[in-house]
């Protein structure tokens, strides 16, 4: 038994490799249903709403483009795009705790 067999080197190198394909796949399967059903959690919930157009004469409606709004991307003198980006804390917050909440559903699925 002091001789490591090539065969079996060989065959624990696919073993592993295996696993962390199916583990893969079944991470990226979970985060595809759990992105479905809150799709359609979302779309049940939401009252059907009707698309609004902003009259030639206006403005745009949408907050980023008038620079209106928390968490919106905002014009700094000498900033890129990437640096201009002011981060909202209570949405930052909410998506911490949503990923929380998803990481431990998945704990209990597991179980």
């Amino acid at each position: 038994m002091g001789e490591i067999d090539p065969y079996t080197v060989v065959k624990w190198i696919f073993i592993v490799l295996a696993a962390a394909f199916v583990g893969q796949f079944g991470k990226t399967f979970a985060q595809y249903l759990i992105r479905k059903t809150r799709e359609r959690a979302a779309g049940q919930k939401a009252p059907a709403q009707k698309p609004v157009s902003a009259p030639s004469d206006q403005g745009p409606l949408h907050p980023g483009m008038t620079g209106e709004g928390k968490g919106m991307q905002t014009p700094v003198q000498g900033a890129s795009n990437a640096a201009s980006y002011v981060p909202d804390e209570k949405a930052e917050k909410k998506a911490a705790k949503a990923r929380k909440k998803e990481i431990k559903l998945l704990k209990k699925m597991l179980k």
